[in-house]
């Protein structure tokens, strides 16, 4: 028996290679490190949900596409001020989602349901976080793609193009990293033939729990609680000495620097740089607790993941702390979807076994008034 299906292979994928041993993270192919830098989050959809990266007039008609649906339609509108008012953000982004699978697609239509979802996630979550600041849904700007326009409906105004540039590597970044328990969690319910939008709730309630979402929220916490870098030694030993974690410390796949981590650390830095601040605060911070307890850490083979910087390029792009994970959520919709098509392919009913542990068979019924 594997617990937690740990060294298992549960599916085969041609979407995410992770080379632990080199510290790299491939989408289809291509490094993701590269794509960060060259491509889009939305050309990154397509290489997902495709397979491969598109023609010019391939990728145009993509976005026509993803734009026509970043729009929320008055009731969508209705629905996120009702799950905003009455829930967090990731059970409201579950709360659209569930609408939105009432009227389950057809097979045909598929993949056109998944553009939809990808599309509708950073307007979902930009009119989440105004309606629970208790401001009014806005219509979306699709000319600034899926992050400008985020950005934008979180802070009512035109951001700077360097925070477009951090917010869709982030999104890139995070779209896909194989089969946690998220991904697997929606692949599980699209082996019963449920629709896509019901595989997204299962992937969002699954990356709600504090062992796979979460971390880069406690990372930025982690910071405050320091409050300046000249007390992160002493902060450091105080947490070891209780035997707490490090948040945005070691990761269950990497046993060496998180490929994702190193490439958000140099936009960390340029954020700091930019916005100045609480945020150079923080990156300095990060940069001490960062070398310190890699001194301290590395031989158990802990090192810093992506959640340890992402909080930093966050801040200065004008995301709420309380709304990392759902921004994380917003990149991964693509994943999840992609691994969904594609298991759909050769489907087949995910059904493990499992080990019983419970007495002898064969146990007497005794009358509840013999019980003593």
């Amino acid at each position: 028996m594997h617990k937690g299906l740990e060294g298992v292979y549960v599916l085969e994928s041609s979407l995410c290679l992770i080379d632990t041993e080199h510290g790299k993270l491939y989408y289809v192919g291509y490094d993701v490190e590269e794509l960060a830098e060259k491509s889009s989050y939305e050309e990154v959809s397509y290489l997902l949900l495709n397979g491969r990266l598109p023609r010019r007039s391939e990728f145009e008609g993509f976005l026509t596409k993803l734009r026509s649906e970043m729009e929320l339609t008055p009731e969508e509108k209705r629905d996120v001020q009702y799950a905003a008012k009455r829930t967090g953000p990731m059970d409201a982004l579950a709360a659209f989602y569930l609408f939105a699978s009432k009227d389950p697609p057809q097979a045909k239509d598929q993949m056109e349901h998944a553009i939809k979802a990808v599309a509708k996630a950073g307007s979902v979550l930009g009119n989440t976080i105004r309606v629970q600041r208790g401001e009014e849904p806005i219509e979306s700007q699709p000319e600034l793609g899926i992050a400008g326009n985020l950005i934008y409906l979180v802070t009512s105004k035109r951001p700077e193009q360097y925070q477009v540039e951090f917010l869709d590597d982030i999104l890139i970044l995070h779209a896909e990293h194989g089969v946690p328990a998220s991904t697997f969690g929606a692949v599980v319910t699209a082996s019963t033939l449920s629709d896509v939008y019901s595989s997204i709730v299962t992937g969002l309630m699954t990356l709600k729990g504090p062992l796979h979402g979460g971390a880069a929220e406690a990372a930025y916490y982690q910071f405050v609680e320091i409050g300046d870098p000249d007390r992160v030694e002493s902060w450091l030993e105080r947490t070891l000495a209780e035997k707490r974690r490090v948040m945005g410390f070691g990761h269950r796949v990497y046993k060496i620097y998180d490929p994702r981590a190193k490439y958000v650390k140099a936009m960390a830095a340029r954020a700091a740089e930019l916005a100045g601040g609480r945020v150079k605060t923080l990156y300095e911070i990060a940069v001490r607790l960062e070398q310190a307890a890699i001194e301290k850490l590395s031989s158990r083979g802990l090192f810093p993941n992506v959640d340890f910087w992402t909080p930093i390029v966050y801040t200065a792009i004008g995301i709420p702390p309380g709304y990392f994970t759902a921004v994380f959520a917003v990149s991964r919709v693509v994943g999840w979807v992609a691994h969904v098509l594609e298991y759909w392919k050769d489907n087949r009913l995910i059904r493990p076994l499992h080990l019983y542990t419970g007495p002898e068979p064969g146990q007497r019924y005794v009358p509840i008034e013999a019980r003593g």
